[in-house]
């Protein structure tokens, strides 16, 4: 992971700068996520290397040039923190499953690519904990998709050490709010609600700092290399107002090639195999 000197974390969580006239512009201390080049991130629900939101997709991954892992972050029945993008997983419903009933079933029954069985073993689905111990020196994004488990993933990254090396984001800003008001030291991402005050920022010339230090704006608005949504002045804007930029997600060589020339700090891919030459020659 090449990422530049880290600040301190206090700093990080400024409080949103006023404006105070439409030509200023804010002196914004720079993230700690901010990189020197564009790291390469694991998507969770990528499946190219094995089942999403399994660790040995991730370590396939990681092995293949992936520098930062993701998961998608559910809480089961008896309130364990598991890897699942939708709440189904094979026949079960994460939410209403105890772990032990999940961890019966076995994730290559559920991945697309016919030759499952390269891998010899049985994958069962990972909790938090599980991801920790088998990636213990990697930076970690976790993102909710759903409320519940805020409180028991504030409680584990406490107690695991691993407060300083995690992010967590979510699919909608109410799992998020509540997990920063249980932990307030936890790092957070850019949310659905700040979106429109940075928008307005940038318009209006307004002196803005971010009170989180990643934003994650998609790459693209929709299909094709014209649909690309993300450029270098939004990057630049962002890294002077506080911001690393996480972008998602690019998992072709044009869409990689486009991500090489915005500068931004990282790229959510399922092809970390694609990425690697082409982000770091």
């Amino acid at each position: 992971m090449v990422l530049k000197r880290l600040l301190p974390l206090g700093a990080l969580m400024l409080a949103t700068c006023t404006a105070f006239q439409a030509s200023s512009s804010a002196t914004c201390p720079p993230s700690r996520f901010r990189s020197d080049r564009t790291l390469i991130i694991a998507h969770a629900s990528g499946e190219w290397f094995g089942p999403a939101n399994s660790i040995e997709m991730l370590a396939g991954a990681r092995a293949a040039g992936a520098d930062l892992i993701d998961l998608d972050v559910r809480q089961t029945s008896d309130g364990e923190l598991v890897g699942g993008h939708d709440d189904r997983i094979g026949q079960r419903s994460i939410s209403s499953s105890t772990l032990a009933e999940l961890r019966r079933i076995d994730l290559r029954d559920t991945w697309p690519n016919p030759d499952a069985r390269v891998f010899r073993n049985p994958i069962r689905i990972p909790t938090v904990q599980d991801l920790f111990d088998a990636f213990p020196d990697t930076q970690i994004s976790l993102e909710f998709k759903t409320t519940g488990g805020e409180q028991a993933l504030c409680d584990l990254l406490r107690t695991s050490g691993r407060m300083d090396d995690v992010y967590v984001s979510s699919a909608g800003d109410a799992a998020v709010d509540r997990y920063k008001r249980i932990c307030p030291e936890a790092t957070t991402t850019v949310t659905d609600a700040m979106v429109p005050i940075m928008l307005a920022a940038r318009a209006n010339g307004q002196a803005w700092c971010s009170p989180v230090p990643i934003g994650q704006p998609p790459l693209q608005a929709g299909s094709g290399i014209d649909a690309f949504r993300l450029t270098t002045e939004g990057v630049d804007w962002d890294h002077e107002h506080g911001l690393a930029v996480y972008t998602w997600t690019a998992d072709d060589n044009a869409s990689l090639r486009y991500v090489a020339t915005l500068g931004a700090d990282a790229v959510y891919t399922a092809r970390s195999d694609l990425a690697r030459p082409i982000l770091h020659p």
